[in-house]
């Protein structure tokens, strides 16, 4: 695998068909990154800038969460789906066509009512995500994990 630095000096590809049959099994298909765990498809390796391909289907919603140096831009390919923001304390319904910017630092959720595709760039490649429950902030949306009965 090719470092940042390690670009090559020729156009390289990866073909849908190499990734796309991954599609119906999950939600992310991670095409350019700094990926810290094992895909089983190409993608090219770079740690200033990640690309997801993202297959949501109804309920596929996210939990409250940050990113404390990344920040966050979708497009709505097709569907639609909601994010709703801790900071502003409202939802925001994103149709097709429609781009999101999450910047570093704020909290949110995705909440899916229909099939949606998008297509996600994150700036830069990191994987470091902060939890409700792991996260030390002080809100009123406070999640807590369920206490085991």
């Amino acid at each position: 695998m090719m470092g940042e630095h390690d670009m090559p000096d020729h156009v390289q590809t990866i073909l849908r068909g190499n990734y796309l049959p991954y599609a119906a099994e999950k939600k992310h298909i991670y095409l350019i990154g700094n990926l810290q765990r094992p895909v089983p498809y190409a993608y090219f390796p770079d740690r200033r800038v990640e690309m997801v391909l993202c297959f949501y289907k109804r309920g596929d919603d996210g939990e409250l969460h940050w990113h404390p140096n990344v920040t966050e831009f979708e497009y709505i390919i097709e569907g639609c789906m909601r994010y709703y923001s801790v900071c502003e304390g409202a939802e925001k319904l994103l149709q097709a066509g429609d781009i999101i910017c999450i910047p570093a630092g704020v909290c949110v959720r995705r909440r899916v009512s229909v099939c949606v595709r998008t297509l996600t760039v994150k700036v830069p490649s990191e994987d470091t995500k902060i939890i409700c429950r792991c996260c030390s902030r002080i809100c009123a949306d406070r999640v807590e994990e369920e206490s085991v009965k």
